[in-house]
């Protein structure tokens, strides 16, 4: 008797172990995915010529937008995420990496770093992110994605602009791969916009 008992709980541990290894294997989470954007580089007319102008780029974002996670914005005004998709880095990495290559890519500019203290640029661009999320319809479906960015261009001639960068792109397929691709299209369209300006 003693030894069936012995048995019995050794059975038993030995199927809770086996539980718990299954729940090591498989998950309910859904597998995480890592989007990728790329530069706009696309040539646009120059209309002067010369040597590229050292300008320093500096990203900053509106509280709520410093993460990697695809945020999604609900029209009651609830900011949440796709589950298991994002960024390749967050938000401000991203958007400062895009902004420096598109600067690049149009010959127009060479980007550097270091502090406006240092002179060592020509001219300094900042940009703070204000939207960068789908918004969603009560529906709970991807209606469009939303981009805008506020900042200012300065140059040490005394140049000085305003900057005013915004995209709204509609999603038509409830996909992540279409969601991303509005995406580049509202990041391609700001770039644009930007280097136009």
């Amino acid at each position: 008797m003693n030894h069936s008992r012995k048995f019995r709980l050794m059975c038993l541990m030995l199927m809770l172990m086996m539980a718990g290894c299954g729940g090591l294997i498989h998950s309910d989470k859904p597998a995480e995915s890592t989007w990728w954007l790329e530069p706009f580089t696309e040539s646009l007319s120059q209309t002067e010529a010369g040597p590229a102008a050292k300008i320093a780029v500096r990203i900053s974002v509106v509280p709520g937008l410093d993460t990697d996670n695809i945020l999604t914005l609900s029209d009651n005004a609830q900011l949440n995420h796709y589950s298991g998709a994002r960024w390749a880095d967050h938000l401000p990495e991203l958007v400062d990496s895009l902004t420096t290559r598109t600067l690049q890519a149009s010959g127009r500019y060479d980007v550097v770093a270091g502090q406006r203290d240092n002179l060592a640029e020509d001219c300094e661009l900042r940009l703070e992110v204000r939207e960068f999320f789908a918004l969603l319809a009560p529906s709970g479906d991807t209606s469009s994605v939303r981009l805008a960015m506020d900042g200012g261009y300065w140059c040490d001639s005394g140049e000085h602009r305003m900057v005013k960068l915004e995209a709204s792109i509609p999603v038509y397929e409830q996909n992540m791969s279409s969601i991303v691709n509005a995406f580049q299209t509202g990041m391609n369209s700001v770039m644009r916009d930007l280097l136009q300006q």
